[in-house]
This record gives C-alpha cells, structure tokens and sequence, in this order.
C-alpha cells in the first residue's frame, strides 16, 4: 500500500516548509548519495522528514574526496543512480562540468570543523592551542585521519602548518573509502585521530577531546544539489527546503555541525577559509 502525505502531521511537527506537498500525493523513495560528516545528523533528520512526509530516503555514505570505489567523485564519474547528493564544495564545484547535477538547485547545508579524538580511556590529551595540539601529535604512536576533505587539509597543510609534516611521516594513518576514523580508532589502528567533529561524536568508544584550535582549524561547507536527470527533482528540492528548516538546524547543531547561512551563493562560500 502506498503512504500518503498529511498537512496535519506537516503541521504538528513544524515543518512548514513541506506544506507545498500536495496532500494525499503518492509517497516517494529518494536515493541520496552523502558524506559522512552528515551521517550523525542524518540518525535524527530521517525518522522525521519520513514521518512527516511519508517519504523514504535511501542514502549511501562516501567520503567527498580520493579515489575509492566509495568516494563520492567515483561514483558520480559510474553514473551511480541518485537523486540528490550532499558533498564538500570542492567536490561539487568540481563534478559541476559534469553536469550530473542541476546547479540552480545547489544549496548550502552546513559548516563543519574538525576535531580530535582518542580511543575510550586512553589519556586526555589538551588539544586547545597550537603548541598542546602539536605536542600531542608527537606524542603518539600513530595518527588516524580520512580520505575525505578533513583529511585532504591534515596532510596537505596541518601537519606543514605545526611544523610536523617530516617528524609525522611515518606514523599516518589513512582511513580509506567511507570508514570513519573513529572505528579505526577503536580498533586499534592509531592511538588519536582527526575528522570531522560530527564524524567523531557518533562513533561509539570514542573520547572527543576538542576542536583543532582556531588559529589551524578549518571549516568545510557541505553543499546539497539535486540530481540533473532525477524524475524525483520536485520531492528532492522539498527535501532540500526541510534541510533550511528550524527543525532541521537544530538537529544538524546537535551533531556537531553549524547551520549554514541561508541563500549563500557561490561567490560567498567560504567552505575553504580558516577561522581566525
């Protein structure tokens, strides 16, 4: 049997911006393709866009960058069927040629800053300066961090940035394709590591020390776009518009992410700048 929509329930729940779903309309499954540093948001926002929409989402997780089968570049470039996908704005700006997506749909999800953590029980390292961040790096035996844009920026430019990038050479761990650095963690892999805030908070057996201080920090903001050839482009761009809702920043806020502002254009997209 098919689910139809309710306005009442829209209304209950708060979430205005559906209302434009016609009520009674057929219920649609959505195919997203998404990086993980939305998974945690992702565990609260689906149960209640399905709820109130009587949608379905199916959504595949993949690092926004490198060249795993998992990655989202590589599944793009194989024509993996989608019909929205969320991503690092590197990534999108540049698959954009590709025209996979439609780019008037493009939208600005949220900003992400990355962290540190350490196994459960292992010693609390301080990682609030520059000086204490880079002491704990050389302190450890191995250091974990992921294929996607956190890890691009740790070991392209941190490491260089404290100073480390020879004394640390040999001791880097690279967690591949859509595994979080978090697992690798509790599994014995490296002894600290670095990823997204919101990929280290929902990953069980992990303690979060903090986030990289200001002065290395860098903030990547994640883009949604709807697909170019998606017959499903009109319930994708109402997910979208639930995406900028209240309920939808609270719930992104509690999994470690920031809000992004609303209506960012591409001109104004700072997903590459340090914070200072």
């Amino acid at each position: 049997m098919k689910k139809t929509r309710s306005a009442p329930l829209l209304l209950s729940t708060g979430l205005a911006s559906l209302l434009s779903f016609a009520a009674g309309a057929d219920a649609a499954e959505l195919k997203i393709i998404a990086s993980g540093a939305l998974k945690g948001a992702m565990a609260h926002l689906q149960p209640a866009y399905e709820k109130a929409s009587g949608n379905k989402l199916s959504i595949s997780w993949g690092p926004s960058m490198g060249d795993s089968p998992e990655s989202i570049p590589q599944r793009i470039k194989h024509n993996e069927a989608m019909d929205l996908a969320i991503m690092a704005s590197e990534t999108l700006d540049l698959l954009a040629p590709s025209g996979a997506f439609d780019m008037a749909t493009r939208q600005a999800i949220a900003d992400s800053r990355i962290g540190v953590g350490v196994p459960k029980g292992h010693p609390q390292l301080d990682v609030s300066t520059v000086a204490a961040l880079r002491a704990a790096l050389l302190s450890s035996d191995k250091i974990a961090y992921s294929q996607g844009a956190s890890g691009v920026y740790i070991r392209s430019e941190l490491f260089a940035r404290l100073g480390i990038a020879d004394l640390v050479k040999q001791k880097t761990v690279e967690i591949q394709g859509k595994e979080l650095v978090g697992t690798a963690l509790v599994r014995g892999d490296a002894d600290i590591g670095m990823q997204q805030i919101s990929e280290l908070k929902v990953t069980p057996g992990v303690d979060y020390l903090g986030p990289l201080p200001d002065e290395v920090q860098k903030v990547s903001r994640f883009y949604a776009a709807v697909a170019s050839g998606t017959s499903n482009a009109s319930v994708a761009r109402e997910f979208l518009a639930y995406l900028n809702s209240a309920d939808a920043h609270r719930l992104l806020e509690q999994s470690g992410l920031e809000p992004a502002p609303s209506h960012v254009s591409q001109g104004q997209d700072t997903e590459a700048r340090h914070a200072n």
